[in-house]
């Protein structure tokens, strides 16, 4: 216990009377010095002393007990403590620290919890707040971590410490340790299909004592390996890549990790890059003119991706007045650069209409069976010109288009129907106004007009008059082919019986012909959040299909999927590993990256430079745990060194919290009274002789 005296006053009335009072006292002492009054110092002596009785004078006992010095103590919890051994150096470090402090009964330890995040970093000193009665009492601080701290102060005055506090950094895991990065300096967002992209990259190794040789990186497409390299360290690397189809690709570069490093995680990289074309180039080819000729022209003018070539034979073929074909049109038909030397170029061929009239001969026709072959599109629009002779089916186009006519046209009116494979098709599926079962009818007008065919090959998504094929949709080798067969569509444009879906059903199919990855019948799709793995099936299918999944840690297993009416299916998964994972359902292969972004992976070594200047400003010092030997904690009285090589100090605040209070009168009353009236006695007595 410790007790402090002091004076305190408590006036019995107020000031201003006692200071009157004390006034006569000083009069009275005057009138003895200059006028030389008997019984003046007595009058003085007097009036003094009631002053002093009204004014109280009190004794006041304070009794107070030490308070033990404070320490507090930040655990770093962020992601980057996960590395290797470093929470169990935190842990084991803590458990020593509190082994220490409970010995005595000077010391006592508050312990802070900081977890950060990945992408925010270790924020310590925004976190550490102190009250006013712990800034009194604190007398050092003993940092645990690795080192990462994201929100370090240029001096000790900006934290929330008070001046003279030691600031310890208790150094998680192995300094010496070595760890390698991959970085991605640059990526494009967008590549154009078949044309050259480059991005940029870097490998950094940390801690390493010689220079290392070139690494050993791998780069993968959508999963599938595309190049292996040599890369320098330390060394911007550029390298090409070429963009094969539309819509997002993956791109996924991982390189060979060092001996013993912290972890394999960063040395790993993602980025995805969309696929675009330049221009759609498209070439329209009409025949004999109709009311629907200018949809097709209008839809795909509308579209500015696109580049439409657009030619029109007006002329009927039972028309025969000997004109020769070269004086037919304003220029002549450039028919050799457009099916023989810039064939390649287009990305879809429509022939709306068209019937054999003598002037493409046929080497051409088949040069564009050629070219779907290899990879091109080609939609047919049959009319009534379908169904006779001159149908393109009896040319070499007959090979690869799917419908064969019958000879006849129906004339009665229907409404197209979507199938069940086309209720499953991206083409034809959730469109509007359409039939949501083969056994409901839709709500879009009617066609009038329908060519009489036979299916040999491809999905038939719709039907019309008497459940005949209407579009069919097939894969000719490395090609699309898509047919129609009637010339109808156009009825929807203008509304006819309420119309229909023309523009949204000719723009799912144009670009289901130039392969959208969307459009696709078989696609697989995932995407990775808040450790979840959520893989999306597209399929025509109604059979479950296995999916295997390839975790980072190279694990494999497999689940099954189910799809629904619609063809399409889901399946949500814990995902929490992070890293590249791999999914494939045997014909399509993808990957999904669970990328470690942000400060706290951006460098994983354990390292105390960032630290080192506050840490020095406040005379504090760094202890390594590798080796779980603790700091022996030493209390500093006075202005002194707060660090040694195997202690740490803390500075004395010499806190105090009061027990006791208490206060009484400093002199009695009865003393008072003696005193008055012995004055006055005097002054009587002083004043009588």
């Amino acid at each position: 216990m410790i007790s402090n005296y002091g004076i305190e006053w408590a006036p019995l009335l107020p000031l201003p009377i006692i200071y009157i009072i004390l006034g006569t006292a000083v009069v009275s002492l005057l009138s003895l010095v200059f006028m030389k009054n008997k019984g003046g110092e007595f009058r003085c002596v007097f009036m003094f002393g009631i002053a002093l009785f009204l004014a109280n004078p009190t004794l006041h006992t304070k009794i107070s007990e030490p308070l033990p010095e404070l320490i507090i103590a930040v655990i770093d919890n962020s992601p980057s403590m996960s590395y290797g051994r470093r929470k169990s150096h935190a842990a084991d470090a803590l458990t020593a620290l509190h082994e220490q402090i409970n010995k005595r009964t000077d010391l006592i330890l508050k312990t802070v919890h900081i977890n950060g995040s990945g992408e925010d970093g270790t924020k310590v000193f925004e976190n550490l707040n102190l009250t006013t009665e712990e800034k009194a009492r604190l007398a050092g601080v003993f940092l645990i971590s690795d080192g990462q701290v994201h929100d370090i102060p240029a001096t000790l005055e900006q934290t929330n410490f008070p001046k003279s506090i030691p600031l310890h950094l208790l150094l998680a895991g192995d300094p010496n340790k070595q760890d390698r990065r991959l970085i991605i300096d640059q990526a494009p967002a967008f590549g154009i299909i078949d044309q050259k992209i480059n991005f940029t990259f870097h490998i950094t190794d940390e801690n390493t004592l010689i220079k290392s040789p070139p690494a050993k990186v791998t780069v993968r497409q959508n999963g599938e390996v595309i190049a292996e390299l040599a890369v320098p360290v330390d060394q911007l690397y550029t390298q090409e890549l070429v963009l094969e189809n539309r819509g997002q690709t993956t791109f996924d570069i991982t390189v060979e990790g060092l001996e013993d490093e912290i972890t394999l995680l960063n040395n790993q990289a993602s980025f995805e890059t969309n696929g675009v074309r330049d221009r759609l180039k498209v070439l329209l080819i009409s025949g004999e003119p109709h009311p629907g000729e200018r949809a097709w022209r209008n839809i795909l003018k509308a579209d500015p991706s696109v580049d439409l070539i657009h030619f029109t034979i007006l002329r009927h073929p039972a028309k025969q007045d000997g004109t020769p074909i070269r004086e037919l049109s304003l220029i002549a038909f450039p028919i050799h650069e457009l099916f023989e030397v810039k064939l390649a170029d287009f990305d879809l061929i429509i022939f709306d209409q068209y019937q054999r009239q003598g002037f493409l001969p046929s080497h051409y026709l088949s040069n564009i069976v050629r070219y779907v072959e290899q990879g091109g599109a080609l939609l047919e629009v049959g009319g009534p010109g379908y169904a006779t002779p001159s149908s393109l089916y009896n040319t070499a186009l007959g090979n690869l288009l799917p419908a064969e006519p019958l000879g006849t046209v129906s004339q009665n009116p229907f409404r197209p129907l979507i199938t069940e494979l086309g209720l499953r098709h991206p083409v034809t599926s959730r469109l509007p106004q359409a039939n949501i079962s083969v056994h409901e009818q839709p709500t879009w007008g009617r066609w009038f007009r329908q060519v009489d065919t036979d299916t040999l090959s491809g999905s038939t998504v719709m039907t019309g008059d008497k459940k005949q094929p209407l579009l069919i949709l097939d894969h000719y080798k490395k090609g699309r082919v898509a047919q129609i067969t009637s010339d109808h569509i156009w009825l929807w444009g203008r509304s006819i019986e309420g119309g229909g879906p023309q523009t949204e059903l000719i723009r799912r199919l144009v670009h289901w012909l130039m392969k959208e990855p969307e459009l696709d019948e078989e696609t697989l799709k995932a995407t990775l959040s808040n450790d979840q793995l959520t893989v999306t099936r597209q399929s025509l299918s109604l059979t479950e299909t296995p999916i295997t999944i390839q975790q980072p840690s190279g694990d494999t297993f497999k689940e099954t999927m189910s799809p629904e009416a619609d063809g399409r299916s889901q399946l949500i998964l814990s995902a929490p590993e992070t890293g590249i994972y791999t999914i494939s359902d045997g014909l399509n292969t993808i990957v999904s990256h669970q990328t470690l972004r942000g400060p706290e992976h951006e460098r994983v070594i354990s390292d105390p430079t960032l630290l080192s200047p506050l840490i020095d400003e406040s005379d504090g010092g760094i202890y390594p745990l590798l080796n779980n030997s603790l700091p022996n904690i030493k209390l500093v009285h006075g202005n002194g060194v707060l660090h040694g090589k195997n202690w740490a100090g803390l500075q004395a605040r010499k806190a105090e919290r009061v027990t006791g209070d208490s206060r009484k009168a400093l002199l009695p009353p009865w003393i008072f009274l003696t005193l008055l009236l012995l004055t006055a006695f005097g002054a009587w007595y002083r004043e009588g002789r």
